[in-house]
């Protein structure tokens, strides 16, 4: 009986161990999509950003892909309200040519802005 236990034991360890093991968050060739997506979102808020800040920050932008390819904005994160209205205007509704990306999925994408 108690090598019994011993047995059920180690195969309980064991199975965990290789479960834990082969869970992945993300393969590669989504981050490799989600880069694309980054560009080309970068892209769509440009350069210049008309709103005075007094240091660098980031900005979380939560957002998914509907049927028709576009950007919808979930959230943004950001202490300045002025700046999440930018981002708002400047990404919602645009049309993404990125293949790969699956339509439905929440992203979030932190954006860094430089003062």
């Amino acid at each position: 009986m108690k090598n019994f236990k011993t047995i059920i034991a180690v195969i309980a360890i064991s199975l965990s161990t290789v479960f834990s093991a082969t869970a992945n968050d993300k393969n590669p060739k989504t981050n490799k999509e989600t880069k694309a997506l980054r560009i080309e979102m970068s892209a769509f808020i440009g350069k210049k950003i008309p709103i005075e800040i007094q240091k660098s920050t980031t900005v979380e932008v939560s957002f998914i892909i509907n049927n028709k390819n576009e950007i919808v904005v979930l959230t943004t994160d950001s202490k300045n309200i002025e700046l999440n209205s930018f981002f708002k205007k400047k990404l919602n509704y645009k049309k993404i040519v990125t293949k790969g990306i699956q339509k439905g999925e929440v992203y979030k994408i932190p954006i860094k802005i430089n003062k």
